[in-house]
């Protein structure tokens, strides 16, 4: 069937065996064992849908997490100051942040850095440490960057400063000398290669926790590990699962008071669910870096002054703010100019030399949401361009960027399977456009799955709430796609400009509270806010309400 959209929906083909097998062994509905089939889940992960699965340190004897305690050691013990290098991103600033709360706990000396995405660019240079020459320290640790930065790390050897990396981006060979690489990528080790550098800061921190003694293991930091590990789109299976679940049954979020003063100050009342972090809290704490004040997020997550938490909170709110008002602009300009390159029904590329390249990953993300494409975006930074990428699932783009800079089409690059950035002379742009157009992709990505039909008079809050079971969604678990067949629109109406609330309404006058986000002035929308006859819609569906009693349904695509 095609939408509406132009995709091309097909219903999931289970194996009918295996899923009657899990029904009968774990009692499940047949939906949801058709869609723990469907997704491939573990024995664990079977498991943990009904029972409590205790968070195992997985890195207690591997070397390079062993190498890094025992340097880290050395240091404390003669009460070194420690140089901490982060990154603009909720990722970098949670990573920069759990280390610096380690060292406040343990009274050990310390400095940190958050890069300026303008001034210094992604990651770490030699240029940089010139930069900083003055605050540097014997030994810099290095988070959320740094698995390509050869060079950097030669200069830091050459005067004589040792180094830890701890990374989760995509590596190249030869690695960058330092003295510990700490990134699951260089092994190949595929069940903890999607951590993001959140998650292995925090594993590593549990382990000289373990060493010094330290009892009061702060639950406030796996919650933030969990906060990151949304923010920064890391597949939601295994490992990252279980440190979600457990931060969200271990720890109020409310106790977290710039979180919650957050919460009070965008006057969101109602219990948040998992994916509500990276649409609410997330864009906060990345409004500094996105506006050239890189290292608030950071500051906020140590502080524990509560004036000084209200003072932060209110200057990244503000920042968001404007945020928001100036990316409502840039993409009406963009739509208005059909600035739009398509490249083999797989990518979109946007060039638009007037963008704060502060901005160009969200507008990215933006695009790979309505068109549900791959997007990149070019700006002007200085002589050069500054891309950011977002890719959706079947597409690695730190791969492909890595290529591209491997055949030198790009200065530099990096990132993973979901979002990339680089930079790239300006006369390299034509041939990177030819490098995307030969790059061997897939041609069945367009094709997109639902897990079935079902009746309009099946659904009620004991249906949504077995499907919750399979939370929390988002990369890799997505929130399951049902088809409801003969459903009319009813009193559309566009919120903010972006989205559009309606109901839908079945042949038994059933209401069905419906939003579809970020499809205004797209033919999807166009189609709600005109559109009399019946339809089929392609939905997902979320609980709300105070006891989470009420059922919204989430339009993804409509087939007429």
């Amino acid at each position: 069937m095609i939408s509406i959209s132009g995709n091309i929906w097909e219903e999931i083909k289970f194996n009918l065996r295996q899923s009657k097998k899990i029904s009968q062994d774990y009692n499940f509905n047949s939906i949801l064992s058709s869609i723990i089939t469907e997704k491939k889940y573990d024995k664990e992960e079977i498991f943990s849908l009904n029972n409590k699965i205790d968070l195992i340190n997985p890195f207690l004897k591997d070397v390079d997490f062993i190498n890094a305690k025992n340097l880290l050691i050395d240091f404390i013990k003669y009460k070194k100051k420690i140089f901490i290098i982060g990154d603009y991103d909720v990722d970098g600033s949670v990573a920069t942040g759990l280390l610096i709360k380690f060292f406040k706990n343990i009274q050990h000396p310390y400095d940190f850095y958050i890069p300026d995405r303008t001034e210094d660019g992604y990651g770490i240079s030699e240029k940089l440490f010139k930069k900083l020459k003055n605050r540097l320290t014997e030994l810099i640790v290095i988070v959320d960057s740094g698995s390509k930065s050869k060079k950097a790390i030669d200069y830091l050897n050459k005067i004589n400063v040792k180094s830890v990396i701890i990374d989760h981006h995509e590596v190249i060979k030869p690695y960058p000398k330092s003295n510990v690489f700490i990134n699951p990528k260089k092994n190949g080790n595929t069940n903890y290669s999607n951590l993001c550098a959140s998650a292995l800061v925090y594993f590593l921190t549990d382990i000289l926790k373990k060493h010094f003694k330290i009892k009061n293991h702060n639950k406030s930091d796996l919650f933030l590990t969990a906060l990151a590990t949304i923010c920064d789109v890391m597949p939601l299976r295994g490992l990252n699962r279980s440190i979600i679940l457990n931060a969200f049954n271990e720890y109020n979020y409310r106790n977290l008071y710039f979180v919650d003063y957050f919460l009070k100050q965008i006057k969101k009342n109602n219990k948040l669910e998992y994916d509500d972090f990276g649409y609410l809290i997330g864009p906060i704490l990345n409004s500094g870096g996105r506006l050239n004040k890189s290292n608030l997020a950071t500051k906020l997550i140590v502080s524990t002054n509560r004036e000084e938490i209200e003072k932060i909170s209110n200057t990244l709110i503000d920042q968001n703010n404007k945020r928001k008002e100036i990316e409502k602009k840039i993409i009406n300009k963009i739509d208005n100019d059909k600035d739009l390159i398509k490249i083999n029904d797989t990518f979109i590329i946007i060039k638009d030399i007037s963008i704060n390249e502060g901005l160009i990953g969200i507008i990215a993300a933006r695009y790979k949401e309505k068109y549900n494409k791959t997007t990149i975006v070019f700006t002007q930074s200085k002589n050069l361009f500054k891309g950011s990428a977002r890719s959706t699932t079947n597409i690695n783009i730190g791969s492909i960027i890595n290529n591209a800079v491997l055949k030198n089409i790009m200065i530099n690059g990096g990132g993973h399977k979901m979002a990339a950035g680089f930079s790239m002379n300006k006369k390299n742009f034509n041939l990177f456009i030819k490098f995307l157009k030969e790059y061997p992709i897939n041609k069945q990505i367009n094709s997109k799955k639902y897990i079935s039909k079902i009746s309009s008079s099946a659904i009620n809050i004991n249906f949504v709430k077995d499907l919750e079971n399979l939370a929390p969604f988002g990369n890799d678990n997505k929130r399951p796609i049902f088809l409801i067949e003969n459903l009319i629109i009813k009193k559309p109406k566009i919120i903010n400009d972006l989205h559009i609330h309606c109901l839908l309404k079945d042949k038994k006058n059933k209401f069905f509270n419906s939003i579809i986000f970020n499809a205004n002035k797209t033919k999807l929308g166009d189609c709600i806010l005109n559109y009399k006859k019946e339809i089929k819609v392609l939905c997902e569906f979320k609980l709300y309400g105070t006891n989470n009693n009420k059922i919204s349904t989430h339009i993804v695509d409509i087939i007429i």
